[in-house]
């Protein structure tokens, strides 16, 4: 055989053996992607589905961050009263569920309190006299008046509220006995009291307007994620009820979801008047 085509023999026996080795390669390279997959996938599955929720929880979590929870509690003291049942119209025209502390009133006044409750509104007790000298001059008198209107409320609409409030707060500084004491004895009776962080001061003045009233809510309310707002449902005081379409919508304006007292409200309360 001549040397040149030995050499060009030569040539062509390396190029298959390159070739075949090609093959080989990319054969063990494609059956090897194949196994894997088989015998993992199930696994990589699981692995996605993992990531992907630890996405989703970060997200969340960072959403969270961005949007607070804001709330806030529409309370009043002293009602019911003439002007209860408008009261509970322009709640419902507001989609609003309230918290109602109420006294203790005369047989006329028993539909109000039904109707409270009918319309999905919170009963609490706030007292049954409302006479702060009478309530507050002894332990036995300030349960004596409690037991009046928690057996008032059964009677008349057969719930047995749990929520109080103190009159005055449990920061009054009228009571001639200790509020510690009579703290402890409202836990003791399974009652839970709030007091209130932003009020609108419709007690101490029946010439507030509406919007008046709720610039007085607003100064303290903002500095609070939440809000227990005290009003009063009494009878010279009709710019309360004026005030609530402004102030529900600028409580939700501000971020607020309006809701009534439950379990799961924080608790606002007073410094204790300890003396």
């Amino acid at each position: 055989m001549k040397q040149k085509d030995f050499v060009t023999e030569s040539s062509k026996i390396l190029e298959r053996y390159w070739q075949i080795i090609v093959i080989v390669v990319a054969a063990l390279v494609f059956f090897f992607f194949i196994g894997y997959y088989i015998i993992s996938h199930g696994k990589w599955d699981f692995y996605m589905d993992m990531k992907d929720a630890q996405v989703k929880e970060v997200t969340a979590d960072a959403d969270a961050e961005v949007k607070k929870v804001k709330r806030a509690y529409l309370t009043f003291d002293d009602g019911p009263s003439k002007n209860t049942m408008e009261l509970l119209d322009v709640l419902d025209e507001c989609d609003v569920k309230a918290t109602f502390f109420v006294i203790g009133r005369e047989e006329e006044y028993y539909d109000c309190y039904r109707a409270i409750v009918d319309r999905g509104h919170v009963l609490a007790i706030h007292s049954y006299t409302h006479d702060y000298s009478r309530i507050y001059s002894s332990k036995d008198n300030f349960a004596n008046d409690i037991e009046e209107l928690r057996k008032l409320l059964y009677d008349v609409t057969g719930v047995n509220p749990i929520y109080y409030r103190f009159p005055g707060g449990s920061s009054n500084t009228i009571s001639k006995i200790s509020m510690s004491e009579l703290v402890d004895y409202i836990k003791e009776q399974g009652l839970i009291y709030f007091d209130w962080n932003a009020l609108n001061n419709d007690a101490v003045s029946d010439g507030l307007t509406p919007q008046q009233l709720v610039d007085n809510i607003m100064k303290d309310a903002v500095k609070n994620d939440d809000v227990v707002i005290l009003m009063h449902d009494l009878d010279g005081r009709h710019a309360t009820i004026e005030s609530i379409p402004l102030l529900v919508d600028t409580l939700r304006k501000a971020g607020y979801e309006l809701l009534p007292i439950d379990e799961r409200t924080p608790l606002i309360r007073h410094k204790v008047n300890a003396k």
